[in-house]
C-alpha cells in the first residue's frame, strides 16, 4: 500500500511531535502493509506555515537516515498538505509549496465551512497552472456532506480526491461516515490514507481500511484506491485505474 497523506515529520505541526514517535509511525505502517509514505506537514496556515525551507528538508533527511538506520521498511516521500485559502499562485510558482514526491499533484485541504463556489476557486486556480489538486478529505468539509454532487463536479474539472481511513469508521462523525460511504458507492474518491497524527489516535495502520474495502467492495476496488492511483500520483502519472465516477441519483438528506 501507499500512504499519501501523513503528518510524520516530526516537529513541524500537529502531528508527530519527536522522531521516536516519527519511527514508531513508520513501523506501524509498515506492519500494515505500507511500502511508502508521503510525509505531508500542514502548510500555508496562520500556525503552520511551513513554506519549503532548510530546516524543512534537513527534518525530511535525518528521518530518512532515521529509518534505514532502523532498518525500518518504508520509503518516504516530501509532500505537503496544503491550506488552500488566499492566493495560492505565487507560492506554487516560487516552489513555496512543495508537490507530492516532486510531481504536479498538490495536496490541498480546505476550510470545513467553505462554500461550494470558493472551494472551486481554490481548486480552479491550481488547475490553472497546470498542476494537479488532490483534495484532501472531502467527506469532511459540510457542502459535500450535503450535497455529495459537489465533488462531482470538482472531479469533472480534473481534480482528485483523497479519503481518510478514520471516516468510514466514523472517528469523524455519522454525517462523514455516511458521506464517505456514498462517495465510495460512486467511484468519487480517487485513493484513501490515513492523515495520520499520531501512534495511538489517527495512526498510519492500513490495515483495517484493506480488511473494510475487500469485505464491502472487491480486491481490486482495493488496490485501486490503496496503491494503484496512489502510486500513479506519486509518478506524476493521472490516475488510470477503476472505474470512473458517477453522479448521486439521490440527495442526501438528514433528519435530527
Amino acid at each position: 500500500m501507499i500512504d499519501i497523506h501523513t503528518h510524520i515529520l516530526p516537529g513541524v505541526d500537529d502531528g508527530s511531535p519527536d522522531l521516536e514517535t516519527s519511527l514508531m509511525m513508520a513501523e506501524a505502517a509498515a506492519r500494515s502493509g505500507v511500502a511508502v509514505i508521503a510525509a505531508t506537514c500542514h502548510s500555508n496556515q496562520e500556525e503552520y506555515q511551513n513554506y519549503e525551507s532548510e530546516e524543512l528538508r534537513q527534518r525530511f533527511m535525518e528521518l530518512q537516515e532515521a529509518l534505514e538506520r532502523e532498518q525500518i521498511p518504508v520509503q518516504i516521500v516530501r509532500g505537503m498538505e496544503i491550506w488552500a485559502v488566499g492566493r495560492l499562485e505565487e507560492k506554487i510558482r516560487s516552489g513555496r509549496l512543495v508537490p507530492l514526491n516532486g510531481s504536479r499533484f498538490f495536496l490541498v485541504e480546505v476550510p470545513f465551512d467553505a462554500e461550494p463556489e470558493e472551494i472551486r476557486a481554490r481548486l480552479t486556480e491550481i488547475l490553472d497552472l497546470g498542476k494537479v489538486p488532490v483534495l484532501a478529505h472531502p467527506e469532511r468539509y459540510y457542502c459535500v456532506q450535503d450535497r455529495p454532487n459537489w465533488l462531482f463536479e470538482w472531479r469533472m474539472l480534473g481534480v482528485l480526491a483523497q479519503m481518510n481511513k478514520g471516516s468510514i469508521f466514523g472517528r469523524f462523525g455519522p454525517k462523514t461516515e455516511k458521506t464517505a460511504g456514498i462517495l465510495l458507492d460512486h467511484q468519487m474518491v480517487s485513493c484513501i490514507a490515513s492523515d495520520a497524527h499520531g501512534v495511538e489516535y489517527r495512526t498510519t495502520d492500513m490495515g483495517p481500511i484493506r480488511e473494510f474495502l475487500e469485505k464491502h467492495y472487491s480486491e481490486e476496488y482495493t488496490d485501486i484506491l490503496l496503491r494503484k492511483n496512489p502510486e500513479q500520483i506519486l509518478k506524476n502519472r493521472l490516475p488510470a485505474a477503476g472505474p470512473p465516477p458517477v453522479p448521486v441519483r439521490q440527495e442526501i438528506r438528514w433528519f435530527w
